[in-house]
């Protein structure tokens, strides 16, 4: 079987199928575009299959395939870690307009913001938490095969923390398991990174808390949630934080020390 027949015939999305192909080849889907007729030994059609099946299934592909882009570098992932997602790229654009010399990441997870925030702003001093030794592993592996300068260490949310960040940045777990439009891919990432108590809010709450003694007199707090819990979090963070982007539309809170 060739590469346009099996594509033809793939019971998964197209795009799916032309990732797990690729993959299995050694290639990308340049060469699958120019190459229609190549042809698929048995080993790498078993090989197919089974990713397929997986895929079919509900799996992430990022699981299947062990890796994730993520603001233009691959990442390595697996069910410890969440898989990166576009729209935290967000938290990236906004955090290096503000150019801070000293960032801590809390729930690094697999690391990707952390490390690309090091690679962006390579004067920056990031330091990343998380609770999970198995994400910190994966984290540690990551920033070494993309050659960035980060301090991991293991903590309960600021446990470990130290102080003076010109800015802290959370993707923390902000799901609520009540929410009706989650997607079955969900059961698949770690429920820890994922779901929280009090509509989603309870350790985005706690951090809000916890974070003024760890910034600078004018630091940022800088957090991805629900739209849909914006504006909560900002009316729980007005004793301590103002917001500063109340028409954001992205996934972005952004807050400021008062």
């Amino acid at each position: 079987m060739n590469v346009s027949s099996w594509l033809n015939s793939a019971p998964i999305d197209r795009l799916d199928a032309e990732l797990i192909v690729a993959h299995i080849l050694g290639k990308d889907r340049t060469f699958l575009h120019a190459h229609p007729d190549f042809s698929l030994s048995e080993a790498n059609l078993a090989q197919i299959r089974a990713f397929t099946e997986r895929r079919a299934l509900g799996e992430p592909l990022a699981y299947i395939l062990g890796s994730k882009e993520f603001y233009g570098r691959q990442f390595k992932v697996t069910r410890d870690t969440l898989v990166p997602r576009p729209e935290t790229e967000a938290l990236i654009d906004t955090i290096k307009a503000l150019k801070p010399h000293k960032v801590l990441d809390v729930g690094t997870g697999s690391g990707c913001i952390a490390i690309t925030l090091a690679l962006e702003l390579p004067q920056t001093e990031v330091d990343a938490l998380d609770i999970s030794p198995a994400a910190l592993k994966i984290a540690h592996e990551n920033a070494q095969n993309l050659g960035a300068t980060v301090n991991f260490a293991p903590s309960d949310l600021l446990e470990a923390a130290g102080q003076g960040y010109d800015l802290i940045v959370a993707n923390l777990p902000y799901v609520d398991a009540k929410w009706d439009w989650i997607g079955p891919e969900l059961r698949y990432e770690p429920q820890i990174a994922l779901f929280a108590e009090d509509g989603g809010l309870a350790l985005i709450k706690k951090l809000i808390q916890e974070a003024p003694a760890h910034l600078t007199e004018k630091g940022y707090l800088i957090l991805e949630a629900d739209r849909s819990q914006h504006q909560k979090i900002a009316d729980y963070a007005s004793d301590s934080f103002k917001q500063i982007n109340p028409t954001d539309q992205t996934l972005v809170v952004s807050l400021c020390r008062r």
